[in-house]
């Protein structure tokens, strides 16, 4: 597995985004075709600095103040000419914002009024970013983010001293994937970080990293403490510690070992049956329980009292690999209905629930096969819509 993950040991503002994404998965051609593309009055420069000694890609942008509403932005990335996809997840990213400053200030997100998050530089900082992680994606990394740290005490806006971190920030990393540190001085995660971060972001990575390749975006101030966004590619393999439980049963009926199999199958990972000769040639089977380390006392009692077994193989599998995966549920329209339908998806395969689309075939009499490839079309669509 690859993962992309943004070291936020100094917090993260858009420019520094930018800057950990130049020269891995963007160049500057591609920063003055956005600029062009969306017809902003900037003009940047980018510059090679070194913070603590540690060389980094500081990207000053200069324009003039601007306040936008949110119907604005969204007017000017629409007719833009970037790519579609850059189009969705930028819009997307700005609606959090929008949704943030309503928030704050007790109004309808549609009329917020953006100050120096809707300014040419901000949009720049979003669609840029946007660009460069959405590239990574494509290569097959996921993003995370270690906790970022905010910054501490009052900092200067449009509506007079504000604390740290700034309301708008706290808005966004709620119900995020986020993880906050309320230290450092000054405002040191701006909310258009917030919100491109707490987008993509699946959280702090929790699994032994490989790492092969390191990017670094400066932040404008230079202080004693390195003020740097640290970009860090890796790849890393997931593991857990498992069981592996069986045991030999030869003298029960086949409905109590359906009986079995169901009440396992609440419990653990996976459970099969597999027929077999037994002593004197007794027909009879082998029951195979896959578990978690830490329940395997749980499972083997389950099974003495589920079957007629008085005892089981504990058989422990300390490497399994399994590809990281997640779960999730969508809205899916069948015909003239729509339907929830639950999935379970891994970097190789995207499934929907069986459970489900047996239920939705029976009420809409449509052929399982059919059903299945309408179902996993809808699916896949709903997903690149994201």
């Amino acid at each position: 597995m690859r993962l992309a993950i943004f070291d936020c040991f100094s917090g993260a503002g858009g420019d520094m985004i930018v800057g950990s994404l130049l020269g891995v998965s963007l160049r500057e051609q591609d920063l003055r075709e956005i600029v062009k593309k969306l017809d902003l009055n900037v003009d940047f420069e980018i510059k090679k600095v070194k913070r603590s000694g540690i060389q980094a890609n500081l990207i000053d942008v200069k324009e003039g103040a601007v306040e936008r509403g949110f119907k604005e932005v969204v007017e000017i990335i629409k007719k833009s000419d970037i790519e579609k996809k850059v189009k969705v997840k930028s819009l997307k990213i700005f609606r959090k914002l929008a949704e943030a400053e309503g928030e704050v200030h007790g109004r309808d997100y549609e009329d917020a009024v953006f100050h120096e998050v809707g300014s040419d530089d901000a949009i720049f900082d979003i669609v840029c970013s946007v660009t460069g992680i959405l590239r990574l994606m494509e290569r097959g990394y996921r993003i995370f983010t270690t906790p970022l740290t905010t910054g501490r005490g009052f900092a200067e806006s449009s509506h007079g001293m504000i604390p740290v971190p700034a309301p708008a920030v706290l808005e966004i990393a709620k119900n995020s994937k986020l993880k906050l540190i309320f230290g450092g001085d000054g405002e040191l995660l701006t909310p258009t970080a917030a919100a491109i971060l707490a987008y993509f972001s699946e959280g702090e990575p929790f699994f032994p990293l490989s790492v092969h390749g390191i990017n670094h975006g400066a932040g404008k101030r230079n202080e004693s403490k390195p003020n740097l966004l640290r970009l860090i590619l890796a790849t890393a393999t997931t593991s857990d510690e498992i069981v592996l439980v069986e045991t030999n049963v030869d003298d029960m009926s086949p409905e109590d070992m359906g009986y079995a199999v169901e009440k396992l199958s609440r419990i653990c990972h996976d459970v099969s049956v597999v027929p077999v000769t037994g002593k004197k040639g007794r027909p009879g089977w082998i029951l195979k329980v896959v578990t978690d380390f830490d329940r395997t006392e749980e499972v083997a009692e389950e099974i003495m009292k589920s079957t007629t077994s008085i005892g089981v193989r504990i058989i422990p599998v300390y490497h399994r690999i399994k590809a990281a995966r997640e779960e999730g549920a969508k809205t899916v329209r069948v015909g003239e209905r729509t339907f929830n339908v639950r999935f379970k998806k891994s970097d190789y395969t995207s499934k929907p629930e069986f459970e489900d689309l047996k239920r939705i075939a029976e009420e809409t009499g449509m052929p399982l096969s059919k059903l299945r490839k309408i179902v996993e079309e809808k699916l896949n669509e709903a997903e690149n819509r994201e």
